[in-house]
């Protein structure tokens, strides 16, 4: 087994190698099928402005955002000759703790995101409101006092001069914790009318949950592409197969004296990160970290134990995950019930020949009368009370 991390980082302290895995990213198929996928949509969207990215919590999601920010910096940029642009915008929708999203709350955030870097001075954002301003330093300042429709266009203002090639919200799933008197399609339908207006792509990165949103709203379906990440099943031999492999590579990056042998645990470590790399990830960097500060030589169970999900946790976030894969494939497995809505599972017939069904008979109205039935005498008030003819 040989090491894949610089060996001269043995020498180092141990934040510079805690940093070093904090680091290390490392592809996998899930992942760069992902990537490979949302490529090209970045460079050209269409009419489609709304990316859905969903999977179970800690598949990596996140890291996709961080590739995406990476490849447009490094490799699509080079291409946009507007220095007014930045590459990109990215943020992480957050609740408020009541557990509820807050949509003004939202706009401030969104707006600082788009705050422009020192080199853009000369090309200041022009809001159009009072509310929203930059000070005599050139910061960015938002006056408290400010009503949800005014920060909306100064939003939309700051969009359509910095034009960043993809606005990524990660943590989107939120969007639908709101209060009771809000819509659940509300701030969804928001975001795709911003992205119609300022034609900036939008990328929604969240849990199955973003999946509520597919059947409400022909126009959000529309024009939304759903990009699936999904966990690694123990069920299929190929997935076994690359877990291993992930688990292989990460204990070739764990900067200490002697290498782990995660390999030789590898159905323990899927079992509390239920197939997810990024659970696994953080499981063993939090590991990591406890090793080094008892100056042990390598990573070991015990490590690994004290800093695992516990089972309840586990079987938690294994049941959502369950319900959303489930649904997924719901999704997805609906183009013969499509096909044969479409006609398309039948053979074609004639127009000429074609005899459209007759709808059903209409129930008469109330206010008819109907038809006296044969033999059925009509109902009089008979005379009560009468004295009898006397004889």
């Amino acid at each position: 087994m040989s090491i894949q991390f610089p060996p001269e980082l043995l020498n180092q302290s141990h934040t510079v190698r805690q940093n070093y895995y904090d680091s290390y990213t490392m592809g996998h198929p899930f992942l760069d099928d992902a990537f490979e996928v949302i490529k090209p949509i970045i460079r050209d969207c269409g009419e489609s402005r709304l990316i859905f990215v969903v999977g179970p919590t800690g598949v990596g999601k996140t890291k996709l955002r961080l590739l995406i920010e990476k490849w447009i910096t490094e490799n699509l940029w080079k291409e946009i000759s507007d220095k007014g642009r930045i590459p990109f915008a990215s943020m992480e929708v957050s609740l408020q703790k009541s557990g509820l999203f807050n949509a003004k709350d939202h706009l401030k955030r969104c707006l600082y995101s788009l705050n422009e870097p020192p080199e853009l001075i000369k090309n200041k954002i022009n809001f159009g409101v009072e509310g929203v301003y930059h000070n005599e330093t050139g910061n960015l300042r938002i006056k408290s006092r400010i009503l949800e429709t005014e920060l909306g266009w100064a939003l939309e203002q700051a969009l359509i001069y910095r034009k960043p090639q993809i606005f990524l919200i990660d943590e989107a799933h939120h969007f639908l914790c709101v209060a009771s008197g809000r819509k659940l399609t509300d701030v969804p339908e928001a975001i795709k009318s911003l992205a119609n207006r300022t034609e900036v792509l939008h990328g929604l990165l969240g849990t199955y949950d973003l999946l509520t949103l597919h059947d409400i709203g022909d126009q959000l379906s529309r024009r939304s592409i759903y990009i699936h990440l999904p966990r690694y099943n123990a069920e299929f031999t190929e997935d076994r197969e690359i877990w291993q492999s992930v688990v292989w590579n990460f204990q070739c990056n764990i900067p200490m004296p002697e290498m782990p042998d995660f390999l030789d645990i590898w159905s323990y470590l899927y079992e509390r990160s239920l197939g997810c790399v990024g659970i696994l990830k953080n499981w063993t960097r939090n590991a990591l970290s406890d090793a080094l500060d008892e100056n042990a030589k390598t990573i070991t169970r015990k490590h690994l134990e004290r800093r695992a999900l516990s089972i309840g946790q586990c079987r938690n976030i294994l049941k959502k995950i369950k319900e959303g894969e489930k649904r997924y494939l719901e999704i997805e497995g609906e183009v013969e019930q499509l096909r044969t809505d479409l006609g398309l599972s039948e053979p074609p017939v004639s127009r000429i020949c074609f005899i459209p069904k007759t709808p059903s008979a209409k129930t008469p109205n109330n206010s008819q009368q109907s038809k006296k039935d044969v033999g059925k005498r009509k109902p009089v008030r008979d005379p009560v009370g009468q004295d009898k003819e006397v004889i």
